[in-house]
């Protein structure tokens, strides 16, 4: 990434790129970056063109890309969520554009941003060859750590690693989400000082996972009364029991993923790359996973999954069959 905005400075481009991954707000933070560096303030308006969805057409992409910039050097064209680089109806639209890739004009530039990509596509390639294609993942937890201690030195405060550790736990895990959740701290804490737990709880709101992964917990430590209870509370939050049920399955199976990886000797980081957790979830369902037998895990994801169908098909409601699966788990695996 650091060779990416070095190019950028240095008024280095590719002919195109490619943004995708798990990590949306890094994908808009180098958007922008590339917009700023390829075109100056007074010429965005009339030399930035971005296409959405459907309205990504190749013949009108093609066009824009032949018309000359307007008091500047470069256009920059940006296509979002195209489809293009994947099976499906779109796919064919993108193949279009395969044999223009070598010959765009120098004065162009095409940013494609998507949530996935398939790396097999013709499309996919072709930007490799003539560009440059970039996959967005998840920070890692030491370049977690130093983001956020960086966000809140910039406002003059100070905040521990071990504050952080728990600061993470219970918020949202997207970065978008964290950054607002930092903006809220940090206008709490005003001019100076230090964070403290006491600060996140004030003022931080616990997600969805954390929730889940706090009641997932009662029901490992055969708490089925307070499982319950975390349950109607999220229930009177308005939060879907379908939701929090795709929830308790995911947990389960990290858990028993990262049994099986911690097992077969895996270091904790290559599990985090391995299912795109961050280092400190992988810990917590480590830990978490240890209440349970690994017989145990593989049956509760089967009956997940009976529960499941059971749902969809109408045989059971969602908030009670979520209930009942609480209740018996909490009475052991």
């Amino acid at each position: 990434m650091k060779e990416l905005k070095k190019s950028w400075k240095n008024k280095e481009f590719k002919k195109c790129y490619l943004f995708f991954g798990a990590e949306k707000y890094l994908i808009k933070n180098y958007e922008k970056i590339l917009i700023d560096e390829l075109l100056t303030q007074e010429s965005q308006m009339m030399n930035l063109d971005i296409f959405e969805e459907e309205k990504a057409q190749v013949n009108t992409i093609l066009d824009v890309a032949e018309t000359l910039p307007f008091l500047d050097d470069k256009r920059l064209i940006i296509v979002r969520n195209s489809q293009f680089f994947k099976k499906g109806s779109r796919k064919e639209e993108g193949v279009k554009l395969i044999p223009y890739m070598e010959n765009l004009p120098e004065s162009c530039c095409i940013l494609f941003i998507e949530d996935k990509v398939e790396k097999n596509n013709l499309l996919y390639k072709a930007v490799m060859q003539y560009g440059m294609a970039i996959e967005f993942k998840p920070l890692g937890e030491k370049d977690l750590l130093t983001w956020i201690k960086r966000e809140i030195k910039n406002s003059g405060l100070i905040i521990s690693d071990k504050v952080i550790q728990y600061f993470l736990q219970i918020t949202n895990q997207d970065m978008d989400a964290i950054k607002g959740e930092l903006e809220k701290l940090i206008s709490f804490k005003g001019q100076g000082g230090e964070f403290f737990i006491e600060d996140i709880d004030q003022v931080c709101s616990v997600s969805i996972e954390a929730k889940v992964f706090d009641l997932v917990r009662a029901v490992a430590e055969g708490q089925g009364r307070k499982a319950s209870l975390i349950y109607r509370n999220m229930l009177t939050l308005k939060e879907s029991p379908y939701t929090v049920f795709y929830l308790i399955t995911s947990q389960f199976r990290n858990m028993l993923l990262v049994t099986l990886f911690q097992e077969e000797g895996h270091t904790n980081q290559d599990i985090a790359k391995r299912l795109e957790l961050r280092d400190f979830a992988v810990r917590q369902y480590g830990t978490q996973g240890k209440r349970f037998s690994k017989e145990g895990l593989k049956k509760a994801l089967k009956e997940c999954l009976e529960v499941d169908l059971k749902i969809k098909m109408g045989i059971m409601g969602e908030e009670t069959a979520v209930e009942l699966f609480i209740m018996k788990y909490s009475c052991g695996l």
